[in-house]
């Protein structure tokens, strides 16, 4: 068990100006408030905000951030309130407490909820103030060193969100001994069995491996020397995760991998990092393609180092990390290697850590939880790629990001306008993987705005946000534009009263029109509240497509006697009068609706074509649909009996007066013997047979739409 003499030595080492009587009070003050309490293992409480002090003393933490380890539990587990806090140690530590107080007291709908809710409190907190993240990191790697006092149930929980959330934000921060110390507890708790056979694997070889360690870190140290180098070169061993997960990942067992042991030559200087690598390679055969220079390139999170490896004797890959003596305390310690609250300045930090701006953009914007969740974890599993910009720009993008991650990394709006890519000078699709030293020209048109298809070929959470942002506002404007229609029929001039309000349980007028827009409050509803039985029929004109919408079951077309009925998340989906789903349903939502055409909107209806099946008719009939301005999406053809064809069609029309002249068109071929639309059973009258109505069915069935293909929108 850590002791407070201890902490408070290791601070004043560091800080000699520390003010060690405030953190031996913070610890008086925290003892006091978990006097009485116990860990799960039997403990007392106070233990654990002890352990979380050292490890954050061991960072070289500032005193502030010291006595928030010390206090972090007392406001959400103690009878300690924040104004305490503030009282007896400062608004910047009461903040700093606050950051790391878990929203107990708000009702949440599930856990995934909490859970969401909770990481997006701290991570705003971390956005104005990144100690709050650090103390953070230092809690759980002490409650992970102690998991194995927990239920199986909630290690595993535990065990899961700290390798999916909490070891990629140590990595994040560049702190990669929290990192990897992390992983490993997870290993071994999540896969108990897997980790010991590991674990003996190692030990039988820790001999051997020692030894080339020692005899490898001697041949490298040697060379430098005869070079005149002044180096220091350090060999280590891999840690357990990171050997599961590469034997995991290229599904080969233990004996065959060869990389066991890396090593680490610490220079003095920039130039030497380079002379350096010089002399390896002379020493050594390289890897093709395994150089990495984070010097001139630096990760996100402000790592820097060169990266090799080389084929070594017995023919043993071995990687090598080439750094100066800053570069490799940033690399061990992270942000917390040359803390800037040291000198009691932390605004100018915040500008290198691009990815925490991103983060707290993106929770501001999404609201639902498991969405934001996935966001986050996409947005910390990051491996990059570095890809330039038509002026040289550097943009690192998660590995297998796609232009249009690019274009949208850029800026919002060029992503939104974005028609297409130049990759390195030539034109390229957006579906192409972007690679390492990619050149990518945007080009925009101020016409183009974004189409549904485009959240397949995103990969940051950037790019799917904005994308799904875009449709949002759409969609709320549209939703506004429906409800003010229907609000028009119900109410005619009167304005919309305080007691329609309150009786539908909305704040004012335009929550009201999004509500009804969306489908949450049914028309029914609102009828019987104004005292209205109908606002039949209901007039809908020059409504977007994203928002109004054919039904799949009868596909009807513009001039159809059709009623309408509001589908959350979908508008208002149009079917046929004669639809046989209507009859299945609750008709009092349903409205009738006056559905004007729009010019260049096309929807899909079927043709049902008999011919005398003689040579070159397929091919007049789909003639005469082409001169009528129509397309055909599908085709199917079947032999009858006495020599006739049957050939089905699926068009696309505008609407019932552009249908009527691809019939009379059709007609007019020379051997057809009838025309007629079908859709679905009962719609223009009952098939000759159960076998054509199958055949209907399945016609229907394979072209059904997806919500991105409803909406004739862009094409990438």
């Amino acid at each position: 068990m850590s002791r407070i003499f201890e902490i408070t030595e290791r601070v004043a080492s560091y800080a000699p100006k520390a003010d060690i009587d405030l953190i031996n009070r913070a610890y008086v003050f925290a003892a006091h408030a978990h006097a009485g309490q116990t860990r799960v293992s039997g403990e007392p409480y106070i233990t654990h905000p002890l352990a979380v002090a050292d490890i954050l003393a061991s960072l070289g933490m500032d005193e502030s951030t010291v006595i928030t380890g010390l206090l972090h539990d007392t406001v959400e587990d103690t009878s300690v309130t924040l104004e305490d806090i503030e009282h007896h140690f400062g608004a910047d530590i009461a903040r700093l407490v606050d950051g790391m107080t878990k929203i107990g007291q708000i009702h949440f709908h599930s856990k995934e909820h909490k859970q969401a809710e909770n990481f997006r409190k701290m991570i705003l907190a971390t956005a104005k103030d990144i100690r709050v993240l650090i103390v953070k990191l230092a809690d759980r790697l002490h409650n992970m060193r102690t998991l194995g006092f927990m239920r199986e149930d909630k290690r595993r929980i535990i065990g899961e969100e700290t390798l999916q959330i909490y070891a990629p934000l140590a990595h994040r921060l560049g702190i990669h001994w929290i990192k990897q110390e992390m992983e490993d507890l997870v290993f071994s708790y999540l896969e108990p069995d897997a980790y010991n056979v590991l674990l003996g694997e190692i030990h039988d070889r820790l001999e051997g491996l020692n030894q080339t360690r020692e005899r490898l870190e001697g041949i490298i140290q040697q060379a430098l020397q005869r070079h005149g180098l002044d180096a220091k070169v350090q060999g280590r061993m891999k840690h357990l995760y990171s050997i599961h997960e590469k034997m995991q990942r290229k599904h080969i067992d233990f004996n065959e991998i060869f990389d066991l042991v890396a090593f680490r030559i610490i220079v003095n200087d920039l130039t030497t990092c380079y002379q350096a690598l010089g002399v390896v390679h002379s020493l050594y055969r390289p890897v093709p393609g395994r150089f990495k220079d984070y010097i001139a390139l630096p990760k996100p999170n402000g790592y820097q180092s060169l990266h090799t490896s080389v084929i070594g004797p017995e023919n043993f890959r071995i990687e090598v990390q080439i750094r100066t003596e800053e570069m490799h305390s940033y690399a061990e310690e992270g942000v917390a290697a040359h803390w800037v609250y040291k000198e009691g300045d932390g605004g100018d930090s915040q500008d290198t850590f691009k990815w925490l701006k991103q983060l707290t953009e993106l929770l501001q914007e999404t609201e639902n939880p498991g969405e934001f969740l996935e966001n986050v974890r996409l947005d910390l599993f990051v491996q990059e790629v570095y890809v330039f910009s038509r002026d040289g720009d550097i943009f690192p993008l998660p590995r297998g990001a796609r232009p249009l991650d690019f274009a949208y990394a850029v800026h919002t709006e060029v992503g939104h306008h974005c028609v297409g890519v130049r990759i390195n000078g030539e034109i390229a699709d957006f579906s192409t993987r972007l690679r390492n030293g990619d050149q990518i020209e945007v080009m925009t048109s101020p016409d183009q705005s974004p189409s549904r298809k485009w959240i397949k070929f995103v990969k940051t959470p950037r790019a799917k946000q904005a994308i799904r942002q875009w449709f949002k506002r759409q969609e709320r404007e549209a939703c506004i534009r429906i409800g003010e229609n229907i609000l028009r029929e119900s109410l005619g001039k009167k304005d919309v009263g305080k007691a329609v309000l309150e009786q539908l349980q909305c704040a004012d007028s335009d929550e009201l029109k999004i509500r009804i827009g969306r489908g949450e409050i049914a028309v029914h509803r609102l009828l019987e509240v104004v005292g209205r039985d109908s606002i039949l029929p209901l007039k809908l004109m020059g409504m977007k497509r994203t928002l109004m919408h054919a039904a799949e079951c009868c596909h009807p077309i513009p001039g159809d006697p059709v009623l309408g009925q509001f589908s959350s998340g979908e508008g208002m989906v149009l079917h046929h009068r004669k639809c046989p789903s209507i009859s299945e349903q609750e008709s009092k939502d349903f409205l009738e609706v006056e559905w004007e055409a729009q010019a260049g909107q096309l929807f899909k209806t079927g043709i049902e074509v008999r011919s005398r099946n003689r040579r070159g008719m397929l091919a007049s009939v789909t003639q005469c649909i082409a001169s009528a301005s129509s397309s055909i999406e599908d085709l199917k053809l079947k032999q009858r009996g006495g020599a006739v064809t049957e050939l089905l069609f699926l068009v696309e029309v505008e609407d019932r007066a552009h249908l009527a002249r691809v019939l009379r068109s059709i007609k007019a071929v020379d051997g057809v013997v009838r025309v007629v639309r079908r859709n679905q059973v009962g719609l223009s009258g009952k098939p000759e047979s159960r076998a054509l109505a199958e055949t209907l069915r399945d016609f229907f069935s394979r072209k059904q739409l997806s919500k991105s293909d409803k909406n004739k929108e862009i094409k990438s």
